[in-house]
């Protein structure tokens, strides 16, 4: 299973990364937002997308959650599947912005490396429900490209 970990902290990244067994899990890792969008891009392209999003919430200067919004809102305007993620958070209260973001699940920091692989073979088992409202990332990118005449 392909997944990618994003988190400028290196110990998370680090803690995340280690929990995913390497016979079961082929880990990406990533420091920053840019080159992790990159590396999601190119992996669809290339006809080998990633199984699963592993991304720090509290990622500078936008936030991880904003990072898997955009993701989630490409692939829905696409007309793809989305990506199965997890968001990474600092607290409890983080569940909504998870949930904003379209993150199939919250994994509460720092990452437990007994409950992490059992979450990700857990979140890529079960399909991604679209958000299907009028607020959904998709309906809101779409009016937005509409407006703007693209």
């Amino acid at each position: 299973m392909r997944v990618l970990v994003l988190s400028a902290d290196p110990a998370e990244r680090r803690r995340a990364s280690s929990a995913l067994p390497a016979g079961e899990f082929d880990v990406v890792e990533h420091d920053a937002p840019g080159p992790a969008r990159a590396a999601v891009e190119a992996a669809r392209a290339a006809g080998a997308p990633f199984d699963v999003l592993v991304v720090d919430g509290d990622l500078a200067p936008r936030g991880g959650y904003a990072l898997l919004y955009e993701l989630r809102a490409a692939d829905e305007v696409a007309g793809r599947a989305p990506t199965p993620s997890i968001a990474m958070g600092s607290r409890a209260a983080d569940r909504w912005l998870a949930g904003w973001a379209g993150a199939s699940a919250l994994h509460l920091k720092p990452v437990d490396p007994f409950d992490l692989a059992d979450e990700v073979r857990a979140v890529a088992a079960r399909p991604v429900p679209p958000y299907g409202d009028a607020g959904s990332a998709a309906a809101q990118v779409g009016t937005a490209l509409r407006r703007t005449g693209r």
